[in-house]
């Protein structure tokens, strides 16, 4: 019994050495590889953060090295890419200066249809009118403005209508632009900006334009849209297809200190035509004002500002004589005996026109609002009186409250258009 004892203990015993050996050989195994493992992470780590920074360097270097390439060889680059497509047709030409021309020839009966005054205002530093005509053609509606700054050179005026980066800084609708290609033979400058307005989707526009300098220190200008390789159609954005405009520069005759700018235009947005009439008349005048400030702001630094030689302005072209010699000097006779006289002379005459006409007009409805009065007492006749005496002590240019309201309901008509 003893024996057997003995021998199962002894069994046991041996049994409790082998499971200790096979724990002490594990837990160095275990050691052994835990340290491998922590070198191998360590290095694994090392790895990634020397291969991140790399490819970082690299990335950084190679970007730096296009934007140094890129600045060192924009112009080349533009000009080269102008001077590719040298045998395609010209985006702008003279038979485009001859057309805007002959709209800026024009007095108040155009050659198709009756031009419909918009606005008339003016301040100590800029007076603004302008009118439009609806195309007999169903075409987007043109217009035909006048800007007078004061105290301003056709050439200050030049550079502020065609600085793009200056105007970036104070125009918030526009929102992003950039220079495609200028044509060197032409002076012809290709390039594309995005407009973002209130509650519609952003409008990219894709011009070109060329310059003319004319007599005396006048400029003249075409825009018109075209299509660019780099300028794809993107769904994002809502591409204006018809955009047709040009101006004129010059110095105000006998006034050496004014220049006027006056413009063409025509543009289909993609909005109803009725809300944009309403869009023009309301804010037109604000954002002529605007402009204004930021003109005497860009004056102050003007003299400093260098012109970029890769540029319409750059490189404009001198008048074609048969073209200056055609509208040069009629252009000249406009202002001086047309607008000229019709503001000293006639002044006085044609305030006391409109007083007697205010004064016929409001004797007219003050006698209809009577007569309703008397007549009759229903709701609808008291609506009517309390309408005609408002309109007759309203004074002229301000807004009554029906149509307020009928220009709202215009508004929201055609919203739905916009989008």
């Amino acid at each position: 019994m003893v024996d057997l004892g003995m021998s199962k203990y002894y069994v046991v015993d041996e049994r409790a050495l082998l499971h200790c050996g096979l724990n002490m050989t594990s837990r160095e195994d275990w050691s052994r590889m835990s340290w491998t493992t922590v070198w191998t992470t360590w290095l694994a780590l090392g790895f990634i953060c020397v291969y991140s920074l790399t490819k970082t360097v690299y990335f950084m270097w190679r970007r730096s090295f296009i934007k140094s390439t890129e600045s060192q060889g924009a112009s080349s680059s533009i000009i080269a890419r102008a001077g590719s497509a040298a045998s395609t047709p010209a985006r702008v030409t003279e038979e485009d200066l001859a057309q805007v021309l002959e709209f800026l020839s024009q007095d108040d009966n155009g050659i198709d249809g009756q031009w419909e005054d918009v606005v008339d205002k003016q301040s100590d530093s800029v007076a603004y009118t302008a009118k439009r005509r609806d195309p007999k053609d169903g075409g987007a509606t043109e217009y035909l403005s006048t800007t007078v700054h004061e105290n301003c050179s056709t050439q200050l005026a030049r550079d502020f209508y065609m600085d793009s980066d200056f105007r970036a800084g104070w125009d918030k609708t526009l929102v992003q632009h950039r220079q495609l290609e200028v044509c060197p033979t032409t002076g012809t400058e290709v390039g594309s900006m995005v407009k973002k307005y209130p509650l519609m989707t952003a409008r990219e526009y894709v011009l070109a334009w060329r310059l003319w300098e004319g007599e005396d220190q006048t400029y003249y200008c075409v825009l018109k849209v075209c299509e660019h390789e780099d300028a794809p159609r993107q769904s994002k954005y809502k591409r204006v297809d018809v955009y047709n405009s040009g101006w004129r520069i010059r110095k105000v005759p006998g006034r050496e200190s004014a220049c006027e700018l006056k413009m063409y235009h025509q543009e289909d947005g993609g909005v109803g035509r009725e809300m944009a009439k309403v869009a023009f008349r309301r804010g037109i005048w604000n954002y002529v004002v605007k402009m204004d400030t930021q003109l005497r702001r860009y004056a102050l630094k003007h003299a400093q500002l260098k012109i970029d030689p890769a540029s319409a302005v750059a490189l404009a072209r001198k008048m074609p004589d048969g073209l200056q010699a055609k509208y040069g000097s009629i252009s000249t006779q406009e202002i001086t005996t047309g607008e000229g006289s019709e503001r000293e002379g006639g002044g006085k005459q044609l305030t006391r026109l409109s007083s007697q006409k205010k004064l016929a007009r409001s004797l007219l409805l003050v006698g209809g609002a009577v007569f309703l009065s008397q007549g009759s007492v229903s709701l609808g006749a008291k609506i009517a009186t309390a309408c005609i005496v408002n309109r007759a002590m309203r004074p002229d240019g301000s807004s009554s409250f029906l149509r307020r309201v009928l220009d709202r309901s215009r508004v929201h008509r055609v919203r739905r258009d916009v989008l």
